[in-house]
């Protein structure tokens, strides 16, 4: 059964389950979604913290519908992927190590990336540490790493708060109480709660899924600093909504300096955080469009 047969039989809940495998990742196992042609243009997609990889379900039937292959890896700790205890295993850098090992096992040479949230980190840095592989990036409203973890502004400091609040151990009591009331509230944005909650509620769910990354990334106390990237000089399609709570808008300007490839930058209204789950049929003709004068070029047409 294709993504768009299982979208309209079951209003969208998951993905095919038949087009999941797993792959050991550096020692860990992923669950993977691949669907597509194995020829077809490939576009890796990267789902951000705290969800997985039905996050793009309202994305993967029009991409493969025309004609791209969609690869996504679950990072650690999500969906249907390996859960370790230890903390450090969740340090940004590492998702980007094994959905880069992830990419080799399957013998995927060029491809385009996508991804958003916790996504972002490997997002970038496949970019700026592959520019012979990846063909295109595709970014919702996180610009260049440097724009983001060198000397944000205060306007971002302030939206971050949380990650400061996560590295404690109350945090996650609080998050549970009342039925999950101050996680619902915090996003505000995301429609999927019961989806995740899913997932916070399987052992060791809500550590791994969502806080082992903050406290192995953001701890200012013992995280390892992220070295700066090198310029993106691959084109670049970068998504921002103005209502985004998390992500202000000065790191579009800081990162447009390490930006040296193609740049087009796509304001959608209303969207938040999550964009391509938020407003997928734009994010779907955006993405189409843009996809489509890559690969015109990439031809030679």
């Amino acid at each position: 059964m294709s993504t768009a047969q299982k979208v309209s039989a079951t209003g969208t809940d998951e993905l095919p389950s038949e087009n999941y495998k797993m792959i050991d990742a550096l020692g860990h196992r992923l669950r993977v979604y691949d669907e597509g042609p194995a020829d077809a243009p490939t576009v890796v997609m990267l789902h951000g913290a705290p969800h997985n990889s039905s996050e793009f379900r309202f994305n993967v039937p029009a991409l493969v519908g025309a004609g791209y292959r969609v690869v996504i890896p679950e990072h650690l700790g999500a969906g249907g992927s390996d859960r370790p205890e230890d903390v450090e295993l969740y340090w940004a850098p590492r998702d980007y190590d094994r959905a880069l090992a992830v990419v080799d096992a399957l013998g995927i040479d060029k491809f385009y990336v996508e991804g958003g949230d916790r996504g972002s980190i490997p997002l970038w840095m496949f970019a700026a540490l592959n520019p012979d592989r990846v063909l295109g990036l595709i970014s919702e409203n996180v610009s260049h790493l440097n724009g983001f973890f060198v000397n944000p502004a205060i306007d971002q400091r302030r939206r971050s708060w949380y990650m400061s609040y996560f590295q404690f151990e109350a945090a996650e009591e609080a998050l549970r109480e009342d039925d999950w009331a101050l996680a619902r509230e915090f996003f505000d944005w995301h429609p999927d709660m019961d989806l995740i909650l899913a997932d916070w509620e399987r052992p060791n769910g809500l550590k791994a899924s969502w806080l082992n990354w903050y406290r192995a990334t953001m701890n200012p106390d013992t995280s390892k600093k992220m070295d700066p990237l090198p310029s993106a000089t691959v084109p670049v399609l970068l998504f921002y909504s103005m209502t985004d709570p998390y992500i202000g808008p000065e790191q579009l300007f800081v990162g447009r300096e390490f930006i040296e490839g193609p740049l087009t930058i796509k304001r959608i209204g209303g969207a938040g955080h999550f964009i391509a789950r938020n407003a997928p049929e734009v994010f779907n003709r955006e993405v189409l469009n843009w996809l489509g004068d890559r690969e015109s070029e990439r031809r030679g047409n």
